[in-house]
């Protein structure tokens, strides 16, 4: 199936059946492009006919299911709508003009620092893109990004798959968290031998996990590990309820008010071995998807908020 060999077919159709698509029922596809759902229903009809095939299936109890002539087709309705896009908006200047949804995906420690300065500037500069995001870990975010069910994901740019292009945008310091009442609560900076006899709340989440036990491993240390959680926010209550320490990748400058949280949170001084323990935060999609105008918008507002002078370029 090739929709570019059926010339009858309209944009407004495929527009219309990619929403719906995406959006799961008629209902929700009508009230995000501000139609009535008959309307969509009928023009996804159409666009059944001129196609020779049925696209999806409607179902009151789980919604709109493609077909699997309509997974196909839908794919190359979104090509085609990015291809649109690229002709409409060919220039920063013409940011205000970029519409359409736009699905994004962000590493969950990540997001309460990321996702919501990101949505403001974005909203500002592309305020008729509908953005959508979906907080995840490591390996599900690159697996969304290569199925093309996200169109890209802020991630740490550890272990990333090949088949991924990431633009940089900051460089984040590990620290660690103790109770309030611990006893190096003065000092300025912690060192893991200071904390070497102090069980661990383990973050257990790759690739931050990972970059945590070799930190251990460098400085010829094993973790007596008590707890492991996948929750920042269970982790945080753990070492406020004095079960142990942990080791956090956290943007100092968008710290959560940790103190209100019976937690203190220290910088960790580390010998820098094998290119140190920073970690880098990037944005990611996938090479061989072709950015569409929304999605290279975000990038760019992604680029222009987080990314501080001197840091590298895209790769």
């Amino acid at each position: 199936m090739n929709l570019v060999s059926h010339p009858s077919i309209t944009l407004r159709q495929v527009l219309h059946f990619v929403v719906a698509a995406e959006s799961g029922t008629m209902s929700e596809a009508a009230r995000r492009l501000h139609m009535a759902p008959s309307a969509i229903s009928m023009s996804i009809a159409e666009l059944e006919r001129i196609v020779g095939a049925q696209l999806c299936i409607k179902r009151k109890a789980k919604g709109l299911t493609l077909t699997s002539t309509g997974i196909v087709v839908f794919r190359q309705a979104r090509q085609l709508l990015d291809l649109a896009d690229d002709i409409t908006s060919l220039s920063k200047r013409d940011r205000v003009d970029i519409r359409g949804p736009l699905k994004v995906g962000c590493y969950m420690p990540l997001g309460p620092t990321i996702i919501p300065p990101m949505l403001s500037d974005f909203a500002t500069q592309c305020p008729h893109v509908e953005v959508d995001f979906v907080e995840g870990y490591h390996e599900d975010l690159q697996e969304r990004l290569l199925n093309g069910s996200i169109d890209a994901a802020f991630l740490y740019d550890m272990d990333v798959s090949p088949a991924l292009k990431t633009a940089p945008l900051l460089s984040v310091d590990p620290f660690i968290l103790l109770p309030e009442d611990h006893p190096l609560r003065e000092a300025q900076v912690v060192t893991l031998k200071d904390v070497a006899a102090d069980p661990l709340i383990f973050f257990d989440a790759p690739p931050i996990s990972t970059r945590v036990l070799d930190m251990y491993r460098t400085a010829g240390l094993t973790p007596d590990i008590r707890h492991r959680s996948r929750s920042y926010a269970t982790v945080r209550s753990l070492v406020a309820g004095g079960r142990g320490v942990a080791v956090l990748f956290q943007q100092p400058m968008l710290d959560a008010p940790y103190e209100e949280l019976r937690v203190i949170l220290k910088p960790v001084s580390e010998p820098r071995a094998n290119g140190g323990a920073q970690a880098t935060v990037s944005l990611a999609w996938a090479r061989s998807m072709r950015l569409n105008a929304r999605a290279q918008a975000w990038v760019d507002v992604a680029v222009e908020r987080f990314r501080s002078d001197g840091d590298k370029p895209l790769d």
